[in-house]
């Protein structure tokens, strides 16, 4: 017989034949309900795929008093593409009445089968009682095997498809889906036409047109902020650089060294300058006749401000001023040619009546007032203003000569003279002076809203009007805890502690390393919570947040979850302490500052900053972020072998270059590391100890490390030069000379053997000496021999002094080894060269 068979489906046949009460010889009709192939649970392995559980809707015809009715000849088993003739072995009643257990004599393949139920061996028709259509069922072997397809077979069965209004899947806006909606209430509603705004059931269409709007929207954000090079909010551009190993900056506020004239001395009590003191610049708009000393008034304060006046704060407490300190004088011994040289750190002071109360930590400013060969009135170079921290004071010095009580001041090595300052003059008109009543202090401006406006007076107006303590609830996407800070510009600061700033260098101070943090406190729930770089040092109980960028100004307070960073409860009422400002706007020009605002005004007469302020930067742009993420993921951030010890070394600013060695001392491995210093500075205990601590983060567990000095190899260099008959000799030596010398030559280069251009195993080449001596005007030739042929010249390590190496054309330096050539005649054993010449005039 051909064609196609006729396609019912079996639910609602059995659900009928297992309600229905027809009996055929006294059974009640009956049907296979479902057949259940034993895989998995399989007594026995052997078992697996040949036990089949057949399950029928009633017992009729099955099962009577616990013995199965039917037998392996009522069952057959068709069907299999590569395993045919599948029988049944045995019938076993199974768990129920209406249950058999079938086992088979092997398993089929994964083609379909059919189990069918016949009356008898001879007669293949159903049992009486067994209904046609669920006498037989489809089964498959390996249905727990694992496949990637659907079981469910997807068989055209005719039916038509419903007909509907057209949609537009690029719908992604609100007026798209509105339309999409109306449309469709047009054909499943075609009675509906009302379009009145105020009308239900458009409401409920626009209400619904914005769900879909907004959920279009966050679909897209989720996709587009996936992703480093897709992403738009600077969070997102954020979290993806920290996911690579990049901090992105987020800016910084500007530093400044302010100096304080005073009128009279102040040394006991409350400080002169407390720390949080108002300094301010002259504002855009000038502000002619205003007093040095400001009082702490809102509309004198606001006024300023509006008129563009940059406020900075001080940082610490200064406890004292006196008078003697506005201006003190640098003793000259009497000499009318003394000068603080380059890279001067100590010098001495006229002791004043009163005295200087100077102390190790003070901050002094060295300042010409008159330049070199000037005279008094002449301009002085601006430039030549420096600030120093003192590291000791010594009082008590005396100038017998002159019968005059000195102080000596010493200061840190960082912080040594970066020119020459001249001391010609008298007490009347100096050269160069040195000023006291130091106070450090930083850009931004501090608004408090955990305290009453009467505890800070001059900022009452804009506590006012910002409002709602300086929070405002979240108005963006999200499931994370968050509350908007209430400014556009929000301080960000680079750590500072008082107790550690007295024993740093000023320069260090001034530009300080390190990751600014946002200056935000938040008072909350009865806690004070802290701002954060991350939460990932944070653990659950640790009230911390971090400030993290707004689309549009602004700034979100994050929180944690409670597990990384405390979850503040829902309805927490916060109140902020916060800080605006920040940016390079702050990076005023010196003497910008000309008020500070002070309940007391009789003790100053002005304030100034001789120095610009430093360190002020804006926050990174969104594209730098994107270009400097992936670079930052590919560097190196640990230190495995002896090279990546000495390359890590090198980022050390005081470090020209480094050599490393690793070797085993018994237990574990030491990892000595030679390094060079800028200028050749010998290294000390508090380096080593300060560049061990710089390679902490990337060096091995089992690794220890020992800083040394470089193995120095001393040369000594002797060349014969024939001089041209139109030079003079001792001209053409010194400029030969001053060519390979150790120092820098003034103009910006180096000396041929300046300690900075020599690196760890280089060897000395004789060819490029040779080389650059023949550039030197009036230089004819240069070589080892003289007219004659006579060897006059030399070419050796001092440690070597009976083995030349001319011939083979270079020193030998070996691995942690520096050539050192300073010719410097008060040390010959750092290094020799002669130039043995002739000719000229």
């Amino acid at each position: 017989m051909s064609g196609l068979v006729q396609h019912c489906g079996t639910s609602l046949r059995r659900q009928r034949v297992a309600a229905s009460n027809v009996t055929i010889g006294g059974l009640e009709i009956n049907g296979i309900d479902f057949v259940e192939v034993i895989d998995i649970g399989a007594p026995s392995e052997d078992l697996r795929q040949r036990i089949l559980e057949v399950n029928f809707l009633k017992p009729d015809g099955v099962s009577d008093a616990g013995a199965a009715l039917l037998a392996t000849e009522n069952f057959a088993i068709e069907g299999g593409s590569r395993v045919t003739g599948v029988e049944v072995t045995s019938v076993e009643l199974g768990a129920a009445p209406t249950q058999l257990r079938l086992t088979l004599d092997r398993r089929g393949d994964f083609s379909p089968y059919v189990l069918r139920l016949k009356a008898s061996a001879a007669v293949d028709t159903p049992p009486a009682n067994m209904d046609p259509r669920l006498a037989e069922v489809t089964i498959f072997f390996k249905v727990e095997c694992a496949s990637d397809f659907d079981c469910v077979d997807d068989e055209d069965t005719g039916r038509s498809r419903e007909e509907g209004p057209s949609l537009d899947y690029l719908t992604r806006d609100f007026e798209g889906f509105r339309r999409l909606m109306l449309d469709r209430m047009a054909v499943t509603v075609p009675d509906w036409r009302e379009r009145n705004p105020a009308d239900l059931g458009v409401m409920l269409v626009e209400t619904l047109a914005d769900a879909a709007d907004r959920a279009s929207w966050f679909q897209d954000a989720v996709g587009t902020e996936a992703y480093l090079r897709t992403a738009r909010q600077r969070q997102s551009l954020r979290r993806h650089g920290r996911l690579l190993g990049y901090q992105p900056d987020e800016g910084s506020n500007a530093r400044v060294a302010v100096a304080i004239v005073a009128k009279s001395d102040h040394l006991a009590g409350d400080p002169a300058i407390p720390k949080g003191a108002r300094f301010l610049t002259e504002p855009a708009s000038g502000a002619l006749g205003l007093a040095a000393t400001l009082p702490r008034e809102p509309e004198a304060m606001e006024a300023l401000v509006n008129g563009g006046a940059i406020v900075f704060e001080a940082m610490q407490d200064l406890p004292t001023i006196k008078t003697v300190r506005n201006r003190m004088l640098l003793h000259d011994w009497g000499d009318e040619a003394c000068c603080l040289p380059v890279g001067a750190t100590e010098a001495w002071l006229r002791e004043a009546s009163p005295k200087l109360d100077l102390a190790v930590g003070d901050l002094i400013l060295f300042e010409e007032l008159i330049p070199f060969g000037g005279a008094p009135g002449d301009f002085p170079d601006r430039a030549h203003r420096q600030l120093v921290r003192l590291t000791q004071v010594e009082p008590g010095v005396k100038d017998a000569v002159l019968n005059l009580d000195l102080v000596r001041i010493a200061w840190h090595r960082a912080d040594a003279l970066a020119f020459p300052l001249s001391l010609q003059g008298d007490a009347a008109n100096p050269g160069a002076i040195a000023i006291g009543n130091i106070v450090l202090a930083d850009e931004g401006r501090t608004l408090n809203f955990t305290q009453p406006a009467a505890a800070a007076p001059e900022d009452s107006i804009a506590l006012a009007t910002s409002g709602v303590g300086g929070v405002l609830p979240d108005d963006g996407a999200g499931t994370a805890m968050r509350r908007r800070i209430a400014s556009d510009s929000l301080v960000r600061s680079r750590g500072f502690d008082p107790g550690i700033a007295v024993t740093l260098p000023a320069a260090t101070t001034l530009e300080p390393t390190g990751e600014a943090v946002a200056d935000v406190q938040l008072l909350g729930g009865g806690q004070l919570w802290e701002s954060k770089p991350d939460l990932l040092s944070s653990d659950r109980f640790a009230a911390n947040f971090v400030i993290e960028p707004r689309e549009g100004g602004g700034a979100y307070a994050r929180f944690g979850d409670n597990v990384i960073g405390r979850e503040p409860a829902a309805d927490t009422q916060f109140k902020a302490r916060l800080r605006v400002g920040g940016g390079s706007r702050g990076n005023i020009g010196a003497e910008a500052i000309r008020h500070v605002v002070l309940a007391d005004p009789s003790k100053i007469v002005a304030v100034r900053n001789p120095l610009p302020a430093r360190g002020g930067s804006d926050p990174e742009s969104k594209e730098a972020i994107r270009i400097a993420a992936p670079h930052a993921f590919r560097r190196q951030r640990r230190a495995v072998t002896a090279q990546d010890y000495a390359l890590a070394a090198a980022e050390h600013p005081d470090v020209v270059r480094a050599y490393a060695r690793r070797r085993w001392t018994g237990s574990w491995y030491t990892m000595t590391l030679a390094v060079d210093l800028v200028g050749g500075i010998s290294i000390n205990s508090a380096f080593a100890d300060s560049l061990k601590l710089f390679l902490e983060e990337r060096r091995l567990a089992s690794h220890d490390l020992r800083i040394i000095n470089p193995g120095f190899v001393s040369l000594d260099i002797a060349l014969f030069a024939c001089v041209k008959p139109e030079f003079y000799a001792p001209d053409v030596e010194r400029a030969l000379l001053r060519v390979f010398s150790a120092r820098a030559l003034g103009n910006g280069e180096l000396g041929y053997f300046h300690p900075d251009r020599l690196d760890f195993g280089e060897d000395i080449a004789l060819s490029p000496i040779i080389a650059r001596a023949m550039q030197v005007e009036g230089v004819q030739w240069i070589g080892m021999a003289d007219h004659q042929g006579n060897r006059v010249g030399r070419f050796r390590r001092m440690d070597q002094p009976d083995f030349d190496h001319d011939d083979s054309g270079a020193i030998p330096v070996f691995d942690g080894e520096i050539a050192r050539l300073d010719n410097d005649p008060n040390y010959p054993d750092h290094g020799v060269l002669r130039f043995h010449l002739d000719g000229g005039r």
